[in-house]
């Protein structure tokens, strides 16, 4: 029974071990590399995107493999800014990696192509260009970038593109072979073990014993034994009776022994199977995993990125104010883009010449970039100056769109706050008592650039600029001027037109907190019946209308940093800006 057990038994690893093989040998091949079926892109998609997280293998590496008649754009990204990219547009991406199926796809219907190409992106981590195409990418990776495929013209397509996904088998095929050894060698050993239990059965050794009693010691050979039939019976039935007896006792202690053995042979049997068949593993490098697909996530400020975008600003920013005002939205944004646009209207009324600061150290923070629309502060100091520091707020609406400056301003060296960023680069965003603290400011800041004087407050709320007396000395200016006005007023809210309010954009600091503010005003005044107005050159390069009503209506724009502490909470500005001029009547 034993041997029949081990026959079985090698059986089994003989067919599980020849199957596994088999099934490798069918997927991998003599080159060890599994790969998918070759498939298109389906018309109309601008790009194709691929996840290397539904890859479900792991100890290995993959690629893939695009090729077209145009020339094709593959790049690696963050899935953050993938996904806002690719919002709205027509794409494909891969939804199951089955080897060695086709790759399994969805498409989502969109605008034909983005507003700006996928080369032109900054936040490519990897690219390449051409029309045959490949990117080798670790399985075991955490990094959360995803790779995309996308036309290298701007106006192109994914139409007739090829795509697939290779993956580097390791050691499968010699593996395979020795499995297919093991196969044999079990197929041989159970043949050997059942050969050994036929030929052991109960049955045939009865057979071959009676075939032995009949032909040495039957009737013909007790014959000569000199005793009587009579005596031959009864000595021949006791002994019968003996070995009756005899044969009891060695079969109920050959039962037992069969039972030990086929308890030990079940256990050994068990480690054994365990044993081969980890042995007969077709994949041993690229062992199948569940994919664990997880939350995309950048790191708040890649190494170099605020430094090298300032940098390319300022040189943006010096084109744009010597003439090529049309680049300027492209790197300014609301509300720093309205007062630029006003200064140079006012530089050329005055023939005077606007240039951009350039920057010998910068200093940024932001907080965690896990999602858009993301910005950072930084703080970058003018080269051969120690007194002054440009503050700024710089936003990015979507991965899309560029980084743009949304605030600016100069603030005393004294006044710059230090910035604690944690091991990812990300600085911790303020929490709502700081916002409100925000509020409560530039609550505080109105009353006083309308009315001239400084409200009482529980929040400690200190002015650390002359840049709100500078406004308030105008409107007095203005409202003494008795040839020319009756009468002067003076109304302030808080800028409220960006998507997120700038003082949510707060950051904690080394002392307290740091954000942006800013008011604007709308100063009118009564023209005075019969008088003529002179409004000075820098209005009259502001002015939307003619003069020829009956009240003359200022708008003007007063940033702010403000700093938040323990001690005492700080509004700092550097100066009030004139933003547009018109008469009413």
């Amino acid at each position: 029974m034993v041997r029949l057990i081990l026959a079985a038994f090698s059986a089994v690893v003989g067919l599980v071990c020849a199957a596994l093989s088999l099934s490798a040998l069918s997927v991998v091949g003599a080159d060890d590399v599994a790969e998918t079926a070759p498939s298109q892109v389906r018309d109309g998609a601008y790009a194709f995107v691929l996840n290397p997280q539904l890859v479900p293998f792991q100890n290995t590496e993959a690629t893939l493999q695009v090729s077209g008649d145009a020339d094709l754009f593959m790049g690696t990204a963050s899935g953050v800014d993938v996904d806002s990219y690719l919002t709205g547009v027509a794409h494909e991406e891969v939804t199951e990696v089955d080897i060695p199926q086709a790759l399994q796809t969805r498409f989502i219907d969109g605008e034909p192509a983005p507003l700006n190409d996928a080369a032109g992106r900054d936040w490519w981590t990897a690219s390449q260009t051409g029309r045959q195409l490949s990117h080798t990418f670790d399985l075991d990776a955490e990094s959360g970038e995803v790779l995309v495929v996308a036309p290298a013209e701007p106006e192109g397509n994914l139409d007739g593109v090829d795509v697939q996904l290779k993956m580097d088998a390791g050691a499968v095929f010699p593996v395979s072979l020795i499995g297919l050894a093991i196969a044999i060698l079990a197929f041989g050993a159970a043949g050997y073990f059942l050969l050994r239990w036929l030929d052991a059965r109960p049955g045939r050794r009865r057979r071959l014993r009676r075939e032995y009693g009949r032909g040495g010691s039957g009737r013909g050979g007790s014959s000569g034994s000199g005793m009587s039939d009579l005596g031959a019976r009864a000595k021949d039935l006791v002994g019968r009776t003996a070995a009756s007896a005899t044969r009891a006792t060695t079969r109920k202690n050959r039962s037992q022994r069969l039972a030990q053995q086929m308890r030990a042979a079940a256990a050994v049997g068990s480690v054994v199977t365990l044993g081969v068949l980890a042995g007969c593993a077709p994949l041993p490098m690229a062992q199948p995993s569940s994919p664990n697909l997880t939350e995309f996530e950048r790191p708040a400020l890649r190494a170099g990125e605020a430094g090298a975008f300032l940098t390319s600003y300022t040189e943006r920013l010096d084109e744009s104010l010597k003439g090529d005002e049309d680049r300027l939205d492209k790197i300014q944004a609301p509300p720093l883009l309205d007062r630029t646009r006003a200064e140079v209207l006012i530089a050329e009324a005055g023939k005077t010449e606007l240039s951009a600061v350039n920057f010998e150290q910068i200093v940024a923070g932001g907080p965690s970039f896990g999602e858009y629309p993301m910005w950072f502060i930084a703080f970058g100091k003018p080269a051969g100056s120690d007194e002054t520091v440009q503050a700024m707020l710089v936003t990015r609406e979507s991965a899309g769109e560029d980084w743009q400056v949304t605030q600016s301003l100069f603030v005393p060296q004294e006044n710059v706050p230090t910035l604690m960023a944690d091991g990812t680069g990300a600085v911790e965003q303020s929490g709502t008592e700081f916002t409100e603290l925000g509020a409560t400011a530039n609550e505080t800041l109105q009353q006083y650039l309308e009315t001239g004087e400084i409200s009482e407050n529980d929040q400690n709320i200190e002015y650390a600029s002359d840049a709100f007396t500078g406004f308030r000395d105008y409107v007095d200016e203005m409202a003494g001027n008795d040839e020319a006005f009756e009468d002067i007023t003076v109304t302030c809210d808080p800028y409220d037109e960006a998507t997120v309010p700038l003082a949510e954009h707060g950051l904690k600091t080394e002392t307290g907190d740091v954000s942006f503010g800013e008011v604007r005003c709308a100063i009118e005044l009564k023209v005075r019946s019969g008088g003529s107005i002179d409004v000075g050159e820098e209005l009259e390069a502001v002015m939307t209308g003619d003069l020829d009503g009956g009240r003359l209506i200022i708008s003007t724009s007063i940033p702010y940093m403000l700093l938040g502490s323990e001690q005492t909470n700080l509004i700092v500005g550097s100066d009030w800006f004139l933003l547009e001029a018109q008469t009413t009547d």
